[in-house]
């Protein structure tokens, strides 16, 4: 079954609300469970859970725009890590929120394994040969 497109615009709109949401919310810093002390398999939880906020884009803009190649993919890479700079570097000027260049790099990472999975650019051809 093909999902529609109309759908895909309105899940990759609120996916972007929902980080820069995320990206603005206070965090409760009086939790009981504290991510960045958490681990698995020797890696913060925290940086995981930042990685995994930012697989979805280049999944979503894959399943959205697959037919229109390589240059469209490079410019949806390129956004994809605009906004995930973006979303951290926000934190830089509020007062109740912290910069981390490790979470940046999370972020990043996210996006970036999501391109490579996706096989994003796999076998698209920049100029045709026919």
């Amino acid at each position: 079954m093909k999902l529609p497109v109309r759908m895909f615009n309105w899940l990759i709109i609120f996916y972007v609300i929902a980080i820069l949401i995320l990206s603005l919310a206070p965090t409760n810093s009086n939790s009981k469970v504290n991510l960045s002390s958490t681990s698995i398999l020797s890696i913060h939880s925290d940086y995981l859970l930042h990685a995994l906020l930012f697989f979805p884009w280049m999944v979503l803009t894959h399943l959205r725009w697959k037919e229109k190649g390589l240059w469209f993919y490079m410019k949806a890479l390129g956004v994809g890590l605009l906004l995930a700079v973006l979303s951290e570097g926000v934190q830089y000027v509020l007062p109740y929120r912290s910069f981390n260049v490790v979470d940046l790099a999370a972020n990043s990472l996210g996006i970036v394994v999501g391109a490579l999975i996706t096989g994003w650019g796999r076998s698209r051809k920049v100029v045709s040969s026919e």
